[in-house]
């Protein structure tokens, strides 16, 4: 059994909140026309191709055909149930949800069994780490790395013993199926053997949570010196997707908010360190470069960020990268200038965290001037042709600035560092800034725009694909249908099901029942009814299409017309075949009496024109 939210309720949620403030959380939106757009939060692009509709409270991706309402919105970004979703919005709207009780779908018992699984996993490990000589290694690493043991129990941190089926044999004695147990990530199959293995053994485990504290995956370092991963993390599964996710979010979230600072390091080791000397706003990606998707979860707690990655090459180029990339989203972003050779969890050990604290994130640099000083190391400045050609290269950096007195700033401080006049550095900008301009401009002569987007001062919604005049009828019957039950029943009653596209067919069947059943013509509480995915994006896709408010008569008689033409049309072609086909086999009277049946199936024809 589980929670139960009424349908009056959920639309309670629904109606407390506008789209549009929603999706701003997560994505920049600007107005064009009646709707606004963005980039897609659910596919990567450059060009925006996400339109909120604010009149219809709906958001749609033309780009992936991402679709649906608010609280469709929040489970898809946050990657939560639909219940999960809901009682999101309302404690943020402050709508009470009664304690009602129902039975738990298929999908929400097993969702619930994998955290579960992986909640006693997180307690099993941590349990061997701190408890038993075989977490021995565990601590002995601890201890050298200065964690102390208060700091692993807040972590959670475990390890996991030298045995192939340790965390197996302990799940399935439990009862748990070793299908789910594989689900969850922990095991995995062995292709020669045929037989089930722990994905981790002899490794320190480091507990995964979500936003809402829950273990999702698992991080793990190993000790053998052979070994060729170091670290290891849980595969992708249905709950756990490392572009999406931050290590520690879930607890360092409150003092984030309070702070309005985040700290974003490279490993598990740097957030811990960290956290145990007094920065609790440290957060990490899970072993991959920043993501598109990672930094619109930093963008949804905080507008400020610190940049705190390893002073070794592939850490700075890791910097340079994620600025680049955060740029689109207007942050103010720090870089902490590391001494070289260090890491965060390197240096706190060494300086301690008082010196970390005071030197290095209080000292850390604008994104600009980290950018500058990166710069220097591709250049021997002692070398008189190559320090021009880092004072180029700093201009050219500097000229890409969105504001004016930032450019004069860096100018300024370029000028008095190398002893050159700012009239000789504003002419080198002007003449880089009239080539990017030049640049620009062929582009767009060229119409290289994603998406089908085009550029005339303002941003233009794409339009929706090409679709066959039939195929466009019905969508138009559609989405009147879905406006208006009085035109739902005036089409149930002159064309019932008979639409041509079969997933129109499912929908328009989808509607016909959902007004049977009572319901109002609600965008929102439509969608909600439907399960499929497909049929969610499809009917979302139909709902942004740009029609009048009102139709007339003759109008939908217009579009069921095209719609009749289908059969008659095939049915003509097929007895034009058949006739042909009776007359070549020399029987006169039946192709005669088939002929007086095209000729009335003709006159059908004429009268739908």
């Amino acid at each position: 059994m589980g929670r139960r939210i009424s349908d009056e309720v959920i639309n309670q949620v629904r109606r407390h909140f506008d789209i549009v403030d929603v999706v701003e959380k997560y994505v920049q939106l600007k107005k064009s026309g009646r709707n606004y757009f963005g980039l897609c939060p659910f596919h990567s692009e450059k060009t925006p191709s996400f339109s909120v509709a604010a009149d219809k409270q709906i958001y749609y991706c033309f780009g992936c055909g991402a679709g649906g309402d608010s609280i469709k919105f929040i489970m898809d970004v946050e990657q939560l149930s639909f219940l999960e979703a809901v009682e999101r919005l309302a404690e943020e709207a402050g709508i009470s949800l009664p304690n009602e009780v129902r039975e738990l779908t298929p999908e929400e018992v097993e969702r619930a069994t994998l955290y579960k699984i992986l909640d006693l996993s997180a307690k099993l490990y941590h349990h061997v780490l701190m408890n038993t000589p075989q977490g021995n290694d565990g601590k002995a690493y601890l201890a050298r790395r200065r964690v102390n043991p208060e700091t692993a129990q807040e972590f959670q941190l475990g390890f996991a013993p030298r045995s192939y089926d340790f965390l197996l044999s302990f799940l399935t004695k439990r009862g748990y199926a070793t299908s789910l147990i594989e689900k969850a990530g922990l095991i995995k199959k062995s292709e020669s053997q045929g037989t089930y293995r722990d994905r981790f053994y002899g490794r320190l485990i480091f507990p995964i949570h979500d936003s809402k504290g829950r273990v999702i995956a698992f991080g793990a370092r190993s000790f053998e010196e052979n070994e060729q991963a170091k670290y290891l993390n849980s595969p992708e599964t249905g709950m756990f997707h490392k572009r999406k996710q931050l290590y520690n979010l879930h607890r360092a979230k409150s003092s984030i908010r309070k702070e309005q600072n985040m700290v974003l390091a490279e490993g598990y080791m740097d957030v811990i360190m960290m956290w145990q000397e007094g920065v609790h706003t440290g957060v990490a990606t899970l072993g991959t470069a920043l993501s598109e998707d990672q930094v619109k979860v930093i963008k949804q707690h905080t507008k400020s960020l610190i940049i705190c990655y390893d002073s070794d090459n592939a850490g700075q180029n890791a910097a340079l990268k994620a600025l680049e990339l955060m740029r689109p989203h207007e942050l103010m972003v720090k870089v902490v200038p590391l001494p070289i050779g260090f890491d965060p969890d390197d240096y706190i050990r060494r300086f301690g965290g008082n010196s970390f604290q005071k030197e290095m994130i209080a000292g850390a640099l604008s994104s600009t001037s980290f950018q500058l000083e990166r710069a220097k190391k591709d250049f021997k400045l002692q070398d008189e042709v190559e320090r021009l050609a880092y004072i180029r290269k700093a201009v050219e950096l500097i000229a890409d600035l969105p504001i004016a007195i930032e450019q004069d700033h860096y100018l300024r401080k370029l000028a008095e560092e190398f002893q050159i006049s700012m009239e000789a550095l504003k002419e080198e900008q002007r003449r880089i800034r009239f080539r990017k301009k030049k640049q620009a401009w062929g582009d767009k002569e060229a119409g290289k725009w994603n998406n089908g987007y085009k550029e005339d001062g303002k941003m233009v919604s794409r339009k929706l694909r090409s679709y066959h005049p039939i195929e466009r009828a019905e969508m138009h019957l559609l989405a009147h249908m879905m406006r208006d039950r009085s035109v739902c029943d005036w089409v149930q009653d002159h064309l019932g099901a008979d639409f041509q596209t079969e997933v129109h067919t499912a929908l328009v069947a989808h509607l016909y029942s959902y007004y049977a059943e009572g319901y109002p013509a609600d965008l929102g509480q439509f969608l909600h009814s439907l399960k499929e995915p497909s049929f969610i994006h499809k009917a979302t896709e139909i709902a942004m299409m740009d029609v009048p408010d009102e139709v007339s008569e003759e109008a939908l008689k217009d579009y069921i017309n095209q719609v009749k033409k289908v059969p008659l049309e095939r049915e003509w072609n097929k007895n034009q075949k058949l006739v042909k086909q009776i007359e070549r086999a020399g029987e006169p009277m039946k192709a005669a009496q088939l002929g007086l049946e095209l000729i009335e199936q003709l006159r059908q024809k004429k009268k739908m024109r």
